[in-house]
């Protein structure tokens, strides 16, 4: 007996990324939605791509029929498009369940399948010419800028996303009330001073033309005061976990200022960053460390609890300054942040020279300390005391380390290693 012949499938699998992405779903649930029917139909029909028309969505029925209904067919370059979306469309269904299975599995596996599904499109990318867009893991929980709302202002590009991110990351390492403002990808400006508004004028004094067009981040609701300072300053985004009514309305009242609210999100210990290289990708687990272990001091005198203070806030500072980086901080606030360096030499250089550019605007409320993200050379201990250092904390681990330690006790300075470096590209 000949049987017949199909010249049309149209197949739709279950929607399993918002499925499994769904607050209240138990992987208990999960084999009554994988899609064996649906999906070895598709599989099949697009295997014979050439004879058969594979319909893998919706949005393609009208168009299928009205190529049927007028032409009587479909070219084979169409056939074959719509084969490759049935593929891709299979393909992003089985990496979607492999994900949710192995969100607690092995980071760096021999094969690594994602699936990304579009959040939302971008202005422009990098520069206004590149084109970009923001996706996120199909089937994962929203969570971090996924799980972010725009409530007013006009759309993000691509360098927003990267502000947004580094300074809410940085404003969430801190559990008493902080403002970080971040611009191009890097903190230009940290201050916890107790109160938000001071905070706020904290950070953006420690730079004030790295606050232009920048990103100040909160980890608390903001209220009327310091939504008052954000009215009146260059700052172009601003993303806290929510605002109370009188604050939302002072900001929304200032022209080209975009507003985010955030809810501090659950960082998993099995996220991954990934690079892209020419060739590849590389992936490494993300650095969600502080410290390996508790920081030591290593010199004669130890540092003072204003300066332990300041140590604690540089050194989550400069964990989000790209490498080498190095800043300085007095009281509540960092005094100079310099990063992209190609030496440790270089960024404390860079750093002295910026604090001291800006002595008449921010007079001093304490002792100077430095945070380096890697080991100090003798050389470059040197540079830092000249510049009015007083304590330091750095990684520790390089072949000066003996030398630093009596060149500190000759000076009457402390220094704690932290025993963990923070490079960061």
């Amino acid at each position: 007996m000949e049987l017949p012949r199909f010249y049309v499938v149209a197949a739709n699998l279950y929607p399993i990324a918002s499925i499994v992405g769904q607050e209240e779903f138990a992987i208990g649930e999960l084999s009554n939605y994988l899609d064996q029917a649906n999906s070895a139909v598709l599989r099949a029909a697009a295997r014979d791509f050439e004879n058969i028309i594979t319909v893998s969505s919706p949005v393609d029925y009208g168009p299928v029929l009205i190529a049927l209904k007028e032409a009587g067919g479909l070219e084979p370059e169409v056939k074959k498009q719509l084969a490759a979306k049935a593929w891709q469309a299979l393909a992003a269904y089985d990496a979607t369940v492999a994900q949710y299975l192995s969100e607690t599995g092995n980071l760096l596996g021999d094969e690594v399948v994602l699936s990304l599904k579009k959040v939302t499109d971008l202005e422009y990318g990098e520069n206004r010419h590149q084109k970009a867009a923001f996706y996120a893991l199909s089937g994962a929980r929203p969570r971090g800028l996924n799980a972010a709302k725009l409530l007013a202002g006009a759309g993000l590009n691509l360098n927003h996303y990267l502000d947004l991110d580094t300074a809410f990351e940085l404003a969430l390492e801190f559990e008493e009330p902080v403002c970080v403002i971040s611009k191009h990808d890097r903190p230009s400006g940290v201050c916890a001073a107790g109160s938000q508004a001071e905070s706020l004028r904290g950070a953006l004094k420690s730079d004030p033309a790295g606050a232009v067009g920048g990103t100040a981040a909160f980890n608390r609701q903001i209220e009327t005061d310091p939504a008052e300072v954000l009215a009146e300053s260059f700052i172009e985004n601003v993303i806290a976990p929510g605002y109370s009514p009188e604050a939302l309305k002072v900001l929304r009242g200032r022209e080209g200022l975009r507003i985010l609210s955030l809810p501090a999100p659950v960082l998993s210990p099995y996220e991954v960053e990934l690079h892209s290289v020419s060739g590849g990708v590389l992936i490494e687990s993300k650095d969600n460390r502080l410290f390996s272990v508790e920081p030591g001091c290593v010199t004669r005198r130890k540092p003072s609890d204003a300066e332990l203070r300041a140590l604690l806030m540089a050194w989550k500072t400069v964990k989000y300054a790209k490498t080498y980086a190095a800043v300085l901080a007095e009281g509540h606030c960092t005094m100079a942040i310099s990063a992209s360096e190609s030496s440790s030499y270089d960024a404390v250089r860079s750093a002295v020279w910026k604090m001291r550019d800006k002595r008449s605007i921010l007079p001093g409320s304490g002792p100077l300390v430095l945070a380096a993200d890697a080991a100090l050379p003798l050389k470059t201990l040197q540079a830092a005391l000249a510049g009015g250092v007083s304590a330091v904390i750095q990684p520790g681990g390089w072949q000066d380390d003996e030398d630093c330690v009596k060149l500190c006790d000759s000076r009457n300075a402390a220094m704690l290693f932290a025993g963990i470096r923070h490079f960061r590209h």
